[in-house]
């Protein structure tokens, strides 16, 4: 299966569990928050890792010192 070339992650407010949570094509990344700054500062964390630990072609290309590298994290 061939991998994307590039990634998101989106924050989707749940109004009845007033939270927010994750749409991303990452393998193995769910980010559940409160608020956003709390879900921005999860999946920053998170979405470099994820793409590491389950992503081979993205693991090859990055070196694991730098996992956070080329991660830029996009919102509206």
């Amino acid at each position: 299966m061939r991998q994307p070339t590039s990634y998101y992650v989106r924050a989707i407010w749940d109004e009845e569990a007033s939270v927010y949570y994750s749409e991303t094509n990452i393998p193995g990344l769910n980010v559940e928050a409160d608020t956003i700054s709390e879900f921005i500062d999860i999946a920053q964390e998170l979405a470099p890792a994820m793409l590491m630990a389950n992503v081979p072609d993205y693991a090859k290309a990055h070196h694991p010192a730098h996992p956070k590298a080329e991660f830029e994290l996009k919102y509206a």
